[in-house]
């Protein structure tokens, strides 16, 4: 467990101040800064709110923001000490003695060192007599003081007990600036952290604030390294996060609480083992330690959900794909399809998956993913240091529990299922209907799972992502905007390196929420979740499918004119491609990607077949238009 306070701002969540009070509680946060619009806005009084935090265990931390303290005009300045005395009166109400104090980024902000030491020393003693501290900040945009170095020598200068610094990632961050200088402030006048993430964009550093702050191991910023600065520091007050986003305004205020603790935890653990790497000493004992990651090898097996109407064109399609229908289960409706240590089991029987209460996702829509472990409970140990929910089930046909398979959801449609090699020789021995092996002059066709795409609504993308990072370790890589025929898909990949292969997961942002009735556009259906096969010969994969009953995707000859300008390949080979519908992607380091797909079954749901060669990382993402346009014509 960690022992370090953790905090949230209630601009990092959506709802009134009460109800997010109540989820920063039951998230497992020990305080939170008050933003003062959600004070303001409150039906309860200042002293009230006060009573409501301490009957929820939660102390108020910070009540901010102050702004545009400072001034050039006297007269103005005067007016700002009467109104920073009021804010005083609030805060006894309160209970809470620390105010943010922001750099101001007005024209008429003091420009002179002396003269602001001057205002800001004056503005501590008021405090002092008060009984209460001020954290002054630098905002990345501040007209004078806009860094963290300038803020706290500022802070030296004034040199009195009520005045203190508030460092802030994001204003750090974003302006490129080295944190390490972070390690020679004195600790005690850390006087607050907040934390962001953020993704690298390219834009107005205030509307990169603004909109597009996020948790960490949600963005790209080292807050890794950050951490470890402020640790060197001897902080040790609260990690808060103060997060700017127009997703989280709008998201569930409960899960997003629950978000944001864990990912404080994720980066708490990744600091500490960045600090024992870096000097081989034992991790910070009173940062955040999760249970060991538990064994894990790959994807083995895969659920469907595929109703009665498209249960029978689902079959054909992994009929197509190699797989044989080896048995069925009498009471859960459940047929098994199998194809060497893969299985695909499909659900005939239900009418829709329900997501949300009374949402139906389209289907056939893939409920289950299994990955093999040697040991499940360790990550239902780690998942639940973490927060997220995860259980030891029954599995249809098993007798108990105790067959080793531990299941988390990751997204509202799709869990995770960890089994033993145990669990999944009971599941599939449990399937008691026309049992047959496969035709033995089968020739096999794919041999592992390669990466599955998921449908992720917009507000669900961030948690998802945490999730995959924090429980797992995944590592995400550079989110790429995917353009095609109808629009375009915002996709991140991420893997994990196993010993015995790479589980790859490609999360695609959808329009729409996970209660939506409707979460993707008629002309998207069918261009974002699907399951990517691998193989060792692609050409084979193609003649064997095909002589199966496959029909190939028809691929426009422009494409293949357009890879024979751009790549050095035999009119033979491209002949052979066009023939199969295969298309194809080179990385310039000698890495190659062959691939190709079949209609989409259903509205959202469709299969990849392919070959990488040479070290080949990506998943051929520039021929995503040339795919959909092929699909929307099947």
């Amino acid at each position: 467990m960690s022992s370090v306070r953790t905090a949230v701002a209630t601009v990092s969540l959506s709802g009134s101040l009460r109800e997010k009070m109540d989820a920063i509680s039951g998230a497992g946060f020990d305080g939170f800064e008050v933003f003062e619009p959600d004070l303001v806005s409150s039906p309860f009084s200042p002293s009230d709110i006060a009573k409501q935090a301490a009957d929820l265990g939660i102390t108020i931390d910070l009540y901010q923001p102050f702004r545009d303290l400072d001034s050039s005009d006297e007269k103005r300045f005067e007016r700002n000490l009467v109104r920073l005395e009021r804010k005083f009166d609030v805060m006894e109400q309160l209970g809470c003695d620390l105010l943010l104090v922001c750099s101001s980024p007005l024209p008429a902000a003091v420009t002179d060192d002396a003269r602001l030491v001057d205002q800001l020393g004056r503005a501590a003693e008021r405090a002092r007599v008060r009984g209460m501290c001020l954290a002054y900040e630098a905002l990345a945009w501040g007209t004078h003081v806009n860094t963290y170095r300038h803020a706290w020598d500022i802070v030296r200068q004034v040199d009195m007990s009520s005045l203190g610094t508030c460092l802030d990632s994001f204003h750090i961050l974003s302006r490129g600036d080295d944190p390490s200088g972070i390690a020679d402030i004195p600790g005690d006048k850390i006087f607050f952290l907040q934390l962001a993430d953020a993704p690298h964009l390219v834009m107005d550093v205030l509307q990169w604030s603004r909109h597009h702050r996020c948790f960490p191991g949600q963005g790209n910023f080292d807050l890794v390294g950050f951490g470890s600065y402020i640790v060197d520091s001897g902080y040790s007050g609260p990690w808060s996060l103060e997060i700017f986003n127009d997703v989280f305004r709008e998201s569930a205020t409960g899960r997003t609480a629950a978000d944001a603790h864990r990912s404080l935890l994720y980066l708490q653990e990744h600091v500490a083992q960045h600090r024992h790497e870096a000097t081989g000493s034992s991790p910070t004992a009173f940062l955040f330690e999760a249970p060991e990651p538990g064994p894990i090898e790959n994807v083995v097996s895969l659920r469907v959900a595929a109703g009665p109407v498209r249960g029978a064109e689902l079959g054909r399609t992994l009929r197509h794909l190699g797989f044989d229908m080896t048995a069925a289960h009498s009471e859960h409706g459940l047929q098994l399809h199998t194809q060497g240590p893969l299985a695909v089991a499909v659900d005939t029987t239900v009418d829709s998956l329900w997501t949300a209460p009374g949402v139906p996702a389209h289907l056939p829509a893939l409920a289950q993913i299994g990955v093999r472990s040697d040991a499940p409970e360790q990550w239902e140990t780690r998942a639940h240091a973490f927060g997220v929910t995860a259980k030891s089930v029954t599995m249809p046909g098993t007798v108990d529990a105790q067959d080793g398979v531990v299941r988390m959801n990751i997204t509202d449609a799709t869990s995770l299922d960890l089994r033993t090699r145990a669990s999944a020789g009971a599941w599939q021995a449990a399937f008691d209907l026309a049992p047959r092996q496969p035709d033995p002059s089968s020739v096999p066709i794919v041999s592992a799972v390669d990466h599955i795409a998921l449908a992720v609504p917009a507000d669900s993308w961030d948690g998802i992502m945490l999730l995959l990072r924090s429980v797992f370790g995944m590592t995400p890589h550079e989110g790429l905007d995917v353009v095609d025929a109808v629009g375009s898909v915002r996709s991140q990949a991420l893997t994990l390196a196993t010993g015995h292969g790479t589980i790859r997961i490609s999360l695609n942002m959808v329009p729409g929420r996970s209660g939506s009735t409707d979460p993707l556009p008629a002309a998207r259906r069918g261009g974002v979740s699907h399951v990517a096969f691998g193989c060792s010969d692609i050409l084979a994969a193609a003649r064997e499918m095909t002589g199966r009953g496959f029909v190939p995707l028809d691929i426009s000859g422009n494409y293949y004119a357009d890879l024979a300008a751009r790549f050095d390949l035999s009119a033979g080979l491209l002949d052979e491609m066009q023939r199969f519908g295969i298309l194809y992607d080179a990385d310039g380091s000698g890495g190659e990607f062959f691939h190709y797909f079949t209609p989409v079954v259903g509205e959202d749901l469709f299969f990849e077949v392919v070959e990488r060669r040479g070290g080949y990382f990506g998943y051929g993402e520039v021929n995503s238009a040339v795919r959909l346009a092929a699909q929307l014509q099947s």
